[in-house]
């Protein structure tokens, strides 16, 4: 009977953060929504020139950026494309596409990473992520990150990147992100969306304290705490204190 209440307590004990999981799984309270969509005046005048430290055009065929020697942009690729990324030491392929790159690397030795990434709900999380798997990929040669487009997802993610790595203020990364040469810049609301709404000091510090997200309640905190606190509950319910070791293992 004691064994049976102490079994009652853990399970009751546990609910809270049971239902905490289930309530975020459908809330996702760490999704920043693009519905505040303030697209900024153009920096360039008419005959102003592209600054010299945005990406430039390698391939404009597929929209082939270089925003340094070691990370790369662009749309969708075709296996045509492989010998050129080669070329230029592009080792990893970041894919926020829904669809994996199986039909354009087979056979290829490129480390591949799926990130699936919808424009609309992009999290810090999924930024902090993704600039993780950048900055790792770039300590082995090449990084090409791209969707179907390279506009939306790939715009915003290099923006972010501009702003955590290289220093740049939200209006200078923005300003590449919409005047470089992606795409029409009114396509590009959900990245705007999120680049405005975006807390980018809170994301920075994040990242150098090793956090998974800058919200308390993203998916991947709470996976995290609800880990542990499950060890420790079954650790100190007492559930284990009078079975035989060998009946424990």
């Amino acid at each position: 009977m004691n064994r049976y209440k102490r079994l009652q307590r853990c399970v009751a004990w546990l609910a809270l953060p049971l239902g905490i999981l289930a309530i975020v799984a459908l809330w996702r309270p760490d999704v920043l929504r693009s519905d505040y969509v303030d697209v900024p005046s153009p920096s360039l005048g008419a005959q102003e020139e592209r600054p010299a430290i945005w990406a430039s055009s390698v391939d404009e065929d597929f929209r082939f950026y270089a925003l340094s020697s070691t990370l790369y942009r662009s749309a969708l690729p075709q296996a045509s494309d492989v010998a050129e990324l080669k070329e230029r030491g592009i080792n990893t392929v970041i894919n926020f596409y829904q669809e994996s790159d199986e039909a354009w690397l087979a056979g290829s030795t490129m480390h591949r990473i799926h990130i699936p990434l919808r424009a609309d709900r992009v999290t810090d999380t999924d930024v902090i992520a993704v600039l993780r798997a950048i900055r790792e990929g770039e300590r082995h040669g090449g990084v090409l990150v791209h969707c179907k487009h390279g506009q939306n997802r790939t715009g915003l993610i290099t923006a972010m990147y501009r702003i955590v790595y290289d220093d740049w203020t939200r209006e200078e990364a923005m300003a590449e992100m919409l005047e470089g040469g992606f795409g029409v810049a009114e396509r590009m609301d959900d990245a705007v969306g999120y680049m405005n709404r975006v807390d980018v000091e809170a994301v920075k510090s994040a990242m150098a304290e090793g956090e998974c997200s800058t919200n308390p309640l993203a998916w991947c905190r709470l996976i995290g705490w609800f880990s542990s606190e499950k060890i420790e509950a079954v650790a100190t319910s007492g559930l284990l204190q009078d079975r035989p070791i060998a009946e424990s293992l």
